[in-house]
């Protein structure tokens, strides 16, 4: 026994010094599952733990393939059973550590593993890092979906990482404190006689999202030269509609509650981080051209413009309505939000005092679904493109360009988004038996979604161009009232 006790001081030692041990084999003892996790890992070290931003580089039991307890259990037995790398042996001692025979203990059933999530800032040893499955003192810097191991005896548990199937163990979550009976009021102990404090406790988080897309259609804009009251159909084109979008959208919980939890002199943390899941899906979207008169564009011509374009096109009708571009969409409105759950009134403390274990589980919960209209004024620039056929000069190209001018027409676009936000965790204290204290306690945690979109912007056309094709007839005339151009409307190419 004492050779037993000396090697076991002597690995405390090492792994204090060095920040990793590997598990031990524990046989058949009466000492609790608490106990046993702090002989095995050992309790929280004064070094300062090393950050894991991502798991899987160095797996342990390796990546169980769902986040159910089934899923759990299956993966570890098959792991059991082939027995790669010694993988047989490392299972057994670690549910020993758990008061389990091992992997084939009768005790140790599907029923005895629960999915959860550790969230961000979680401090315990994890398993892993390199050969040997060394453990070191960690912080998590991202939330990771994990499952929680409970102990033969329930007074305890750890976990084991859904990514790597990494073991990981916080010493902060199990006491092993048996209050005394009665306690002694001159006793200034608290890890054997806690006090009962009335302590308000925090659980909050927030997550964002940030997306983003371009929306490529395209339209049938007539073209309408006007003068004075009289108006020309000059064609209808059809042309290119860009929308391009930004979203960004931030979702938020905030719980507080008073609880009567036993204080065990160890400063536990009064708040906790919750991670907010968000997802965001764009139903539909939408251009209108035009305003209230229809989707044409409207050239306005001089007297000049108006008797030479006359004879090359048709005068619109007297009750000529151009068409709407689109149907504009109507908005789906949601916003469902969760609230928070009734606080039940503070109890009357057992005397002497006594200490029960209570499992939280907050969930909040959170639906937002809008649309976001914008009307802005675009211009473009109207470009005639007549193509010559035959013979060209030297240096002469097919492609020959008059410019309309540049006209302004509304464009009102709209997008359809749904948003929705989860946060979930699972949260065990110690609190004072009040001899009416629910072990396993669903509390709704109030969210909030606020969402902005930073980017919704209509390109008409080429990049703002749009080209009227023409005859060489017309060619000719519109070169009479209207300049040569470049095909970007510019006069850079000659």
């Amino acid at each position: 026994m004492k050779k037993r006790l000396l090697s076991f001081v002597t690995i405390q030692a090492v792994a204090l010094l060095f920040g990793a041990f590997t598990f031990q084999s524990f046989g058949q003892s009466t000492k609790t599952s608490t106990a046993r996790l702090l002989e095995a890992f050992g309790p929280a070290p004064s070094s300062k733990p090393v950050l894991l931003k991502r798991l899987g580089t160095s797996p342990q039991f390796g990546e169980i393939p769902q986040h159910t307890a089934k899923s759990a259990y299956d993966h570890l037995k098959k792991v059991h059973s082939r027995n790669l790398r010694n993988s047989k042996k490392e299972i057994d001692n670690f549910l020993m550590t758990l008061g389990y025979t091992g992997f084939n203990d009768p005790a140790f059933t599907v029923d005895k593993i629960t999915p959860a999530i550790l969230p961000k800032g979680k401090i315990g040893w994890m398993g892993g890092y390199s050969r040997g499955h060394k453990y070191k003192w960690s912080i998590l810097g991202n939330p990771f979906p994990t499952f929680k191991i409970m102990a033969k005896d329930g007074a305890c548990h750890a976990y084991i990482m859904k990514k790597c199937g990494n073991a990981f163990y916080d010493p902060t979550e199990c006491s092993d404190c048996e209050p005394c009976q009665p306690c002694d009021p001159n006793s200034k102990d608290k890890s054997k006689c806690p006090d009962c404090l009335t302590q308000d406790l925090t659980f909050a988080g927030n997550g964002s999202i940030k997306a983003g897309d371009v929306v490529n259609t395209t339209q049938t804009l007539p073209i309408v030269g006007t003068y004075n009251d009289k108006k020309i159909c000059i064609g209808e084109q059809t042309v290119p509609v860009r929308l391009t979008y930004e979203l960004t959208a931030e979702g938020k919980v905030d719980y507080s509650r008073t609880f009567q939890v036993c204080d065990y002199g160890t400063n536990a943390p009064t708040s906790l981080n919750m991670p907010v899941l968000l997802n965001y899906e764009i139903s539909a979207a939408d251009v209108t051209l035009g305003g209230e008169n229809g989707s044409s564009l409207n050239v306005p011509l001089t007297k000049k413009q108006y008797k030479k374009l006359r004879k090359l096109y048709t005068e619109c009708p007297s009750d000529f309505v151009a068409p709407s571009s689109a149907t504009p969409l109507v908005a789906n409105r949601v916003s469902n939000f969760s609230e928070a759950s009734a606080a039940p009134a503070l109890g009357t403390k057992v005397d002497p005092l006594s200490c029960v274990k209570q499992t939280l589980t907050l969930e909040g919960n959170g639906e937002l679904a809008d649309a976001s209209v914008k009307t802005e004024t675009k211009e473009v620039t109207v470009i005639g493109r007549y193509i010559k056929e035959g013979k060209l000069k030297k240096g002469e190209t097919a492609d020959k360009y008059r410019c309309l001018g540049s006209y302004s027409i509304p464009a009102n676009s709209q997008v359809q988004y749904n948003l929705k936000g989860n946060s979930k965790i699972e949260h065990i204290i110690d609190v004072c038996d009040t001899g009416n204290v629910n072990p396993n306690e669903n509390i709704s945690v109030p969210m909030t979604i606020n969402s902005q979109f930073t980017q919704q912007d209509v390109m008409v056309g080429d990049y703002g161009k749009i080209y009227i094709p023409l005859t060489k007839k017309q060619y000719k005339k519109v070169s009479k009232i209207y300049g040569r151009c470049c095909a970007d409307g510019s006069s850079k190419c000659f």
